[in-house]
């Protein structure tokens, strides 16, 4: 929504004719630039669809663009809106009244981000957003022409496949150039003199600041008609970052929090869809004839647990190919034992039919053991589902084990009465590739270091820096990097929440809000942890509060822990996704937070684990480590 949103701040002060300026030279932020109803709207559309589901009824979604508006709207009564559309804003039961202004086109940016995945869906509930005030067919076709744009942009259809498909399902008049448009061009309010016009800047434009300043210099009504043209050259070209805090910058605290809200949404669920093959495929071939005949992609369901995060140990394993050591042998088994401690889980293989391989509970599942040229059984279990995949098999079952639990399984299988149970030796990891073979007195030595580990650290608080799924981390309470009215977003926030269920948000709901630098606590439902701590980071401007907000989320997330007798909490890098606080300097000032909270509660024994999403950040994590003294 950056698109429409800078689209109307930058072209507020050139509004009607006495202000049009009809030149692309001239100063992109002034005094006089603000928001005005297009943002408001913009906003409270998004907001109401994303507070329904996807699939939600056509009522449900009117029901909520109506309620979000209103809200809003009333919220900003002097926001720049036509009267007709002032007195809906303020009715108990408001109908539509046969519109075609072009506030219909202007406000309807977020439909394609949100219904990416399904272009005729998206283009009916484009409509409905519409409807609700705009019914007139030329303000659902300004609607609908807007948003088939912005979604064919996304797509990477190009200008000219877009402007044909416009022409041919619109039949707007596309043909004319800005030159020609610009010295005749007035203050006009429709959406059949507004949408094509907008369109033109965005076909003519070079990148997306050009496409603003083309928009502004067609002089009339400026902010909506630059509110259109920005929406499609965000699709198209994207927002550079500096534009980007500058429409943060302007946004008041309530439109900010649906924006950042919206980002996370957005974001997240271009995650779900890269990890999800279906999908990507689907979106990739959006409009290419085989998407057609496609399976509709479906959502991976929030408990299928993946081995991930297992890359040091996947490491030390070709360390130890390369050179068969001692010390190296011993740096496999530190790494196993170190992301056995961090909850990490590897992937075994399982046979559908029950036989007499170590019967895995009630499941009728049972492991797969091999036999090796010396007659000993071994328990195959792959670290990650690259390294499965390299095996050849086609088609193979596989249960997520934790390492933990996978191990002392194991041992317990000495004393099974099932003769073939009795007779494994222990796990052969990543068979095929990178095989290390893990007898039972191997896997009991594990776990043995790992209980003297934890014995020396009983008492004494520490530390720790890991990276990977922060869901599958082991802890007593998992931090959520959540916003201020601790809704469900993307990134880490959308994560947690999918890995907790519904439930989650129900008890947030609750709880009305968290200020930001405050920390709120909740149950943890399907998440393998006792609490959830939903905490509230700045959204970086650069400013000393950033800092110190930055580092008393920390803080108020360790205090609710020590109050709630939890000894062990995983974080997550607050306020670096979305928010933009930069990684590095982040990571200094949660270091600082949580060693000076350790250092004056000594005697609680809490266990802070740093976690780190990527690589980036597990390495400026690694800057924090003390070295070793010579």
């Amino acid at each position: 929504m950056y698109g429409a949103i800078l689209g109307d701040i930058i072209g507020s002060p050139y509004e009607f004719d006495s202000h049009n300026i009809k030149t692309k030279e001239f100063e992109l932020f002034s005094d006089r630039s603000e928001f005005t109803d297009d943002s408001i709207m913009t906003l409270a559309v998004g907001e109401a669809l994303m507070d329904v589901s996807r699939d939600a009824s056509d009522e449900e979604i009117k029901e909520a663009l109506v309620s979000s508006m209103q809200k809003y709207g009333q919220a900003y009564p002097l926001a720049g809106y036509g009267i007709n559309f002032s007195v809906w804003l303020n009715q108990k039961d408001p109908k539509p009244y046969n519109s075609y202004g072009n506030g219909s086109a202007m406000r309807v940016s977020a439909v394609p981000w949100l219904y990416q995945e399904d272009f005729e869906r998206m283009l009916h509930v484009a409509r409905l957003t519409a409807e609700v005030t705009h019914n007139h067919p030329e303000g659902i076709k300004g609607a609908e022409a807007t948003a088939a744009a912005i979604f064919m942009a996304l797509h990477g259809q190009t200008k000219d496949q877009i402007k044909d498909y416009v022409v041919k399902h619109y039949g707007y008049n596309l043909s004319r150039t800005c030159d020609q448009i610009r010295p005749d061009y007035h203050h006009v309010e429709s959406c059949q003199e507004t949408v094509p016009e907008a369109m033109t800047a965005f076909l003519e434009g070079k990148d997306f600041e050009d496409v603003i300043r083309t928009a502004v210099s067609l002089g009339g009504d400026s902010d909506t008609l630059t509110a259109i043209a920005g929406s499609m050259a965000e699709a198209f070209y994207g927002v550079p970052e500096e534009l980007k805090r500058s429409a943060r910058a302007a946004l008041s605290s309530d439109l900010l929090a649906v924006l950042v809200r919206f980002d996370e949404v957005i974001e997240q669920d271009k995650k779900d869809r890269e990890a999800d093959p279906a999908r990507k495929a689907a979106w990739d071939n959006m409009f290419k004839p085989a998407a057609k005949t496609a399976a509709k992609p479906g959502r991976p369901a929030p408990d299928q647990l993946k081995a991930v995060g297992n890359e040091p140990i996947e490491e030390a394993i070709g360390l130890w190919k390369k050179e068969n050591s001692k010390e190296n042998a011993y740096k496999v088994m530190e790494a196993i034992r170190i992301r056995m401690n961090q909850g990490g889980r590897l992937l075994v293989p399982v046979a559908v039919n029950p036989g007499k391989n170590m019967r895995v509970g009630g499941n009728k599942m049972n492991m797969q053991a091999i036999r090796t040229k010396d007659g000993k059984l071994w328990q195959p279990a792959y670290t990650s589902e690259a390294q499965l995949k390299k095996t050849g098999a086609r088609k193979i079952s596989v249960l997520t084990f934790p390492m933990e639990n996978l191990f002392k399984r194991m041992l317990e299988q000495k004393d099974s009465p099932d003769r073939i149970a009795a007779s494994i030796s222990g796990i052969v990891l990543n068979l095929q590739d990178q095989s290390m073979f893990l007898p039972l007195g191997a896997i009991e030595a594990i776990l043995k270091a790992n209980e003297e580990v934890k014995k020396k650290q009983a008492g004494a608080g520490r530390i720790v820096f890991a990276k990977g799924d922060i869901t599958q981390f082991k802890a007593d309470a998992i931090v959520n990097a959540a916003n201020e009215s601790l809704r469900p977003g993307g990134g880490v926030c959308g994560a947690i929440h999918a890995a907790a269920g519904p439930e989650l948000a129900e008890a947030c709901a609750k709880l009305g809000g968290c200020r930001t630098g405050e920390a709120v606590i909740t149950d943890a439902y399907n998440l393998p942890h006792k609490k959830v701590i939903h905490a509230v980071g700045p959204v970086y401007h650069g400013t000393d509060e950033d800092r110190t907000l930055l580092a008393e989320a920390y803080r108020n997330s360790l205090n609710l822990a020590r109050d709630n007798k939890l000894k062990s909490v995983v974080f997550p890098a607050i306020s670096t996704g979305i928010f933009g606080y930069p990684k590095e300097e982040a990571a200094k000032i949660a270091f600082g937070a949580c060693a000076q909270w350790i250092r004056e509660n000594q005697s609680y024994g809490m266990t802070v684990i740093m976690c780190a999403y990527d690589q980036e950040t597990f390495d400026i994590y690694q800057k924090f480590i003390p070295k070793k003294k010579n």
